[in-house]
């Protein structure tokens, strides 16, 4: 009887010690895994929907032999310093559905446009196609002028396409016995410094549009020719006189024997536009910075902390500004942030600031702290990188604060840079983002450029947003932009983004939307994999078990959200499942700080450029 007691009181001992052991408890959780690095994969369908295109037109084989089967993200700017970025946890397999839409829909389709579109004048660049010497025909009027968000929103009502799916619609008005010529435009939104609207500008004729509250994007190749992408100057290829041909795709009457083109070049056009501007710009896209090195700590919010420098006598920048504005686009984007401004005014600027700004505009030629780096464009970085505390007051430990300068100034004492609005720079050492740069004059704001948008375009890109012009195919390992060879992915800046150049909207849309929210997801849930690590194999876990099972939930639901593809939702719980390890971790007296980052030697290899204003011809 005693023996068999004691028999029991080792199976008691035994069983109790495999409950609280760490391989056991890693075995408890479903969704977040310890110690574990979890790439999220995840099916992404896109329609590539033809409007009025002849099924003979294209070779649906060859488009899809052109298009990419995935697309793995990654975090672009350390890899010019030859650094690999955080491993995003993120990799999407691609499937594809090509059709052509029934007459029927055409039919109607096209009567919508009739219906909504406005007769007007020929734009200035439909004018400068007809000036052409080898144009095959001339535009004529009356144009209609048709709202692009309104097609979008038209095609989002009539396309049936799953909502979790991403649409790219092909159109062609041209040859049917209804055509007029016709552009697409956007006009809703003045800026909120200026009131210029840049959508009523001559350059603002469009031939794409999407992303306002959908996963649609459209071309259309028999709209326009517009100036965006240059597709109304036929008759010279090489624009800068360099040798290389800026490849665009032309208006669609231009493939032709006797075209800018021939039309068997028609499939493969359409197939880079799909590739290289939908899926790797707008879609799919990859992160200019790493998002999570923006995370504030638990309990902690994102700050923007925004010194202005009056540089101009005659001009104050902050008549030129607009916080309120920023704030909300900004909340917009991340609501799961505490987001705050605060804006101190420098009047006049000074001494030491003044220096650094004039070296850097090229206005005075001194040795400084930019000779480390091997060019004064770093000046700035440097300077204020050394002078932080003179500048920055501190906040609250957890909260991330984004220090922004901005030097309201004259056209003369930009120097070198006039017409460079604002650049979000990064350490110079390993890509990692630092601090952010604005410029406003008497010259941009002639143009119709304030601060309030520009913020919001420089901030979105510390917490890791790119352009929509330019970008990374994962497949090709190639990280490319609008020139050259790929001139024509300036079309991504038709979309509803105010990462785009045109400056059409001040809102971050839809594509941004799910592009950060799936890069915070895995990332988050990652991040609670590193540390459930540490904290399971601490002595006494079971202290926290709380934390650890509410962080379990949580993690459920934004993988259920993930799947759905309701990626907002899944970037909160994600978050809050970190949040949950995090206050773990913090009571247990285990750190919650990331190692810190490798310091290389500046790579000259990286591009250090800024944002600039866009000139028409």
């Amino acid at each position: 009887m005693k023996k068999r007691l004691v028999l029991l009181l080792n199976l008691v001992l035994i069983l109790s010690l495999l409950v609280v052991s760490p391989a056991s408890a890693k075995d408890s959780f479903a969704v977040l895994r310890p110690g574990k690095h979890v790439t999220f994969q995840q099916n992404i369908p896109i329609n590539v929907i033809f409007i009025g295109y002849e099924r003979s037109s294209i070779d649906r084989k060859a488009l899809r032999q052109a298009l990419p089967a995935t697309y793995t993200p990654i975090v672009r700017y350390p890899a010019f310093y030859g650094v690999s970025g955080r491993d995003l946890g993120l990799k999407y397999k691609i499937h594809y559905n090509i059709t052509f839409a029934e007459r029927g829909f055409t039919n109607r389709f096209f009567s919508y446009l009739q219906e909504i579109g406005t007769p007007g004048d020929l734009t200035l660049f439909q004018q400068l196609y007809n000036d052409q010497e080898n144009n095959v025909l001339d535009v004529t009027g009356p144009v209609l002028y048709i709202d692009g968000p309104s097609v979008e929103a038209w095609l989002a009502d009539n396309l049936k396409v799953k909502p979790q799916s991403y649409t790219m619609v092909f159109i062609n008005w041209y040859s049917r016995p209804d055509f007029q010529f016709h552009i697409y435009t956007k006009t809703d939104e003045p800026d909120p410094d200026t009131g210029h609207n840049f959508g009523e500008d001559v350059i603002s004729g469009l031939i794409d549009w999407g992303g306002t509250s959908s996963r649609i994007w459209f071309n259309d190749l028999s709209a326009g020719p517009e100036w965006n992408t240059d597709n109304w100057n036929v008759d010279q290829p090489d624009l800068n006189e360099d040798g290389i041909e800026e490849y665009r795709m032309p208006p669609i009457w231009e493939y032709t024997k006797d075209g800018y083109r021939d039309l068997s070049e028609l499939t493969k056009d359409l197939g880079l536009i799909t590739r290289y501007v939908a899926i790797n710009l707008l879609f799919l896209q990859s992160p200019l910075y790493d998002p999570l090195v923006t995370a504030p700590d638990v309990g902690g919010g994102k700050v923007i902390h925004m010194t202005m420098f009056e540089d101009d006598p005659n001009n104050l920048g902050t008549d030129w500004i607009d916080t309120d504005f920023i704030v909300s686009r900004l909340s917009e984007l991340q609501p799961y942030y505490d987001w705050q401004i605060e804006l101190e005014d420098r009047n006049p600027i000074d001494d030491r600031a003044r220096r650094a700004f004039r070296i850097f505009s090229g206005l005075r030629q001194r040795d400084d702290c930019w000779n480390e780096f091997g060019d004064p464009f770093a000046e700035l970085f440097c300077f204020f990188d050394a002078n932080l505390d003179t500048y920055v007051p501190p906040y609250p430990e957890e909260d991330y604060v984004i220090p922004v300068f901005a030097f309201n100034t004259t056209d003369a004492r930009m120097g070198n840079f006039l017409g460079l609005l604002g650049f979000a720079d990064d350490n110079w050492r390993d890509g990692t983002q630092s601090y952010v740069f604005e410029f406003g004059s008497e010259g941009p704001r002639s143009f119709g450029f304030g601060f309030s948008r520009l913020t919001d375009h420089e901030v979105g890109h510390h917490i890791a947003l790119s352009h929509t012009h330019d970008g990374y195919d994962s497949e090709l390992g190639l990280d490319y932009g609008p020139g050259g060879e790929f001139y024509y992915v300036w079309a991504g800046d038709e979309s509803h983004s105010v990462m785009s150049y045109l400056w059409l909207t001040g809102e971050f849309g839809k594509f941004n939307q799910d592009n950060m929210y799936r890069w915070e997801f895995a990332g988050y849930l990652n991040w609670a994999n590193g540390l459930l690590d540490d904290i399971l194999a601490d002595s006494d876990p079971s202290e926290v078990q709380d934390n650890l099972d509410q962080a379990e939930a949580y993690a459920s639901a934004a993988k259920a959200a993930f799947d759905q593809w309701d990626y907002l939702t899944a970037a909160m719980n994600a978050r809050l499942a970190y949040e949950q390890v995090a206050t773990a971790a913090d009571e247990l007296g285990i750190s919650t700080q990331s190692a810190d980052r490798l310091l290389l030697v500046p790579s000259m290899r990286a591009p250090h450029e800024g944002d600039w204003i866009r000139h028409s011809p």
